[in-house]
């Protein structure tokens, strides 16, 4: 009984010795193939196309964009606000190149475009009217002369009285309406019309402006007519705008405009006093405002012709956009 009970314990050692070494391989390999789909997960996730390693990478290069974006945007913006700030630029959307020059005096050129602003609302556009560099010297200082006419001027009348007094007070008149357009102090030192005396003193003034040649005119005859040897003599003080303006291509317009200048013709029947205008075709003649007969006869006559001032600029305007090689890219002027 013992011996039988000795030979089932070695039966059931042996069966559970052998049973232990069948689960150990079974987990052996169950861990193995377990490691092998983690090793296949893992090398997935870390060397795969959207990885570790290849997400860091994009993440890296998506942050070095980002951040060469923002410094961009940043120095346009600060670019933006050094022009604001400095007066070379301008908070507003616009067409026109900005520039970074200091003054007009230092870049402009006789012939050069300026968008000046005269202050009068009912001209141009909403005041701003295109103007043409006309002098940038010693001489002459900085002046500007409207492209077109501004407006248009009636001398003279249908009396004796009237067309005497016209042709005298001529260069008068002409230089107080080209005066209404110099009235923008921020900018202006002085205006008058075309044709008249254009150097300037140290105040940026014009000399004798209304300084005029008083006669008596020298008739080739002798007369009663009342007055009639009290008019005012001819000047040539329009050749030096004359000059300028057609070396400029600013002389014909294809409108007429007056000259603050005067012209005598005296034969010995008659003598006739002119103001001088420029033709449509470029070409000057003179509007007689007024005829004396050697018999002692009169006439008189109104003529209209349209107004171009000149204005004296300061010298420090900035140019604050335009490179005034087109009246689409004229200077604009700040202080």
């Amino acid at each position: 009984m013992k011996k039988n009970l000795k030979s089932k314990s070695k039966y059931e050692l042996l069966s559970k010795k052998t049973n232990s070494k069948g689960i150990t391989l079974i987990a052996l390999i169950i861990t193995i193939i377990v490691l092998l789909i983690l090793a296949g997960v893992t090398i997935n996730l870390t060397l795969g196309e959207n990885g570790i390693f290849r997400t860091a990478e994009m993440a890296g290069k998506n942050y070095i964009d980002a951040q060469d974006r923002e410094l961009a945007g940043l120095a346009d913006f600060e670019n933006m606000i050094d022009n604001i700030i400095g007066g070379t630029g301008s908070s507003g959307g616009t067409d026109t190149p900005s520039t970074n020059y200091e003054t007009l005096k230092s870049v402009a050129k006789p012939g050069d475009y300026v968008k000046y602003d005269t202050g009068i609302t009912s001209v141009g556009n909403n005041g701003v009217v295109t103007f043409r560099v006309l002098y940038n010297d010693d001489t002459y200082g900085l002046q500007i002369i409207s492209d077109k006419n501004v407006e248009q001027v009636t001398l003279g009348g249908s009396t004796w009285s009237e067309g005497r007094d016209g042709y005298n007070n001529a260069i008068a008149t002409l230089n107080q309406k080209a005066e209404y357009y110099a009235t923008n102090s921020q900018y202006v030192l002085d205006g008058r019309c075309v044709g008249s005396v254009p150097t300037i003193g140290e105040d940026g003034k014009f000399n004798a402006k209304n300084t005029e040649n008083v006669g008596p005119v020298q008739l080739q005859f002798t007369t009663t007519v009342e007055g009639a040897n009290n008019m005012k003599d001819a000047d040539e003080n329009y050749t030096t705008d004359q000059t300028a303006m057609q070396a400029t291509n600013t002389w014909t317009t294809g409108e007429e405009y007056w000259l603050a200048s005067r012209r005598v013709t005296s034969y010995s029947s008659y003598c006739y006093f002119y103001v001088r205008y420029v033709h449509t075709s470029g070409s000057w003649s003179g509007s007689s405002l007024c005829l004396v007969y050697s018999y002692g006869d009169t006439r008189s006559a109104s003529y209209e012709d349209g107004l171009r001032p000149c204005i004296s600029l300061k010298s420090d305007i900035k140019v604050v956009a335009g490179d005034g090689s087109s009246e689409e890219t004229a200077y604009e002027l700040g202080i």
